[in-house]
């Protein structure tokens, strides 16, 4: 499950993406409302003013902390992202993205759009002028800046901390939503991947492209990719052999892994009585790593494997 930071600027339906968002992944937003009416305990209505108004109030501590409120809503958003093991978690602004920098389970999200799209929104949205639209932004956009430089000191904006900008000049709320969706399902795979790799003590091989040795892989994934079965290539090595010191001596990088089915598939071209070391090697896969599922695909079983797996994926009408 991820954390998904959302930065958005004033204007480009940042706040519309999220919610749309929450509500997909069935989660909630933690924006600054909710962290001011949550993360402070009671406050008094006249703190509330000022919080919601005065960056440099943050910096002031509250009766009976040690802490000041900035400090506060830092470490609480820190727990809720180490605290969100099985589900999703969104979280609006605040800084998100430079607090959860260090989050391996952090998804980082900028929306942004150009100052035409922005005046228009505005303007839709409070029934305004685009004359005012133009008022209410700048005002907007110094504040914001002015929040973020007195809690972080630092520039929040920066394109290299995101890891998906979303421009809503031509994209729609819906059209973000998806594609963040399914960066959440491929992040949380690659994470999730890796977390079994530490636990089993296999070696993590996922890389961010893929080259392939020879031409019966590539041939191999052009076929799943035309029954949409998604696959990751190499994504781990699983030792089976050690010498007396303690070195691995022999291991296995399954060729692919199919995350659909849990299945991972080492292919070989060669005759079934000539692969007796790939059988050994799978024989101790499954002796040391129990539950893993794997097999040699053999070029003659080609066809009947992926007839198995287009039966599987709900794929029968193509031919």
């Amino acid at each position: 499950m991820a954390v998904i930071t959302i930065s958005r600027q004033n204007g480009s339906l940042g706040d519309e993406i999220a919610n749309a968002l929450a509500s997909r992944l069935g989660t909630m937003v933690i924006s600054r409302k909710y962290a001011l009416e949550n993360f402070y305990g009671k406050i008094n209505p006249g703190t509330l003013d000022r919080l919601n108004e005065s960056a440099k109030f943050f910096a002031t501590t509250p009766p009976g902390s040690e802490l000041s409120y900035a400090d506060i809503l830092t470490a609480k958003l820190q727990e809720l992202a180490s605290e969100a093991k099985d589900k999703d978690l969104i979280i609006l602004g605040m800084g998100g993205s430079v607090l959860l920098s260090d989050c391996p389970d952090a998804i980082h999200i900028r929306v942004i759009a150009s100052e035409k799209t922005r005046l228009n929104t505005i303007a839709r949205h409070y029934h305004i002028t685009e004359d005012e639209a133009v008022e209410v932004l700048n005002i907007a956009e110094r504040k914001h800046k002015r929040f973020v430089r007195t809690l972080y000191g630092t520039d929040i904006t920066t394109q290299e901390q995101f890891d998906l900008i979303l421009n809503t000049d031509r994209l729609s709320v819906d059209e973000c939503v998806d594609a963040i969706c399914e960066l959440v399902r491929k992040h949380d795979l690659r994470i999730k991947l890796a977390k079994t790799n530490a636990e089993a003590k296999t070696i993590d091989h996922q890389t961010r492209t893929v080259s392939f040795k020879n031409a019966t892989e590539e041939e191999f994934a052009k076929i799943l990719d035309m029954y949409n079965i998604e696959w990751l290539y190499e994504p781990k090595t699983f030792p089976v052999e050690w010498d007396a010191e303690g070195n691995v001596t022999m291991a296995i990088s399954p060729d692919f892994y199919l995350p659909k089915f849990n299945l991972y598939l080492e292919l070989t071209t060669m005759d079934q009585k000539y692969v007796t070391k790939k059988n050994k090697k799978m024989r101790l896969v499954r002796e040391l790593y129990p539950g893993t599922n794997i097999r040699i695909v053999y070029k003659k079983d080609f066809n009947e494997l992926l007839d198995r797996l287009k039966m599987f994926s709900g794929l029968n009408d193509i031919d």
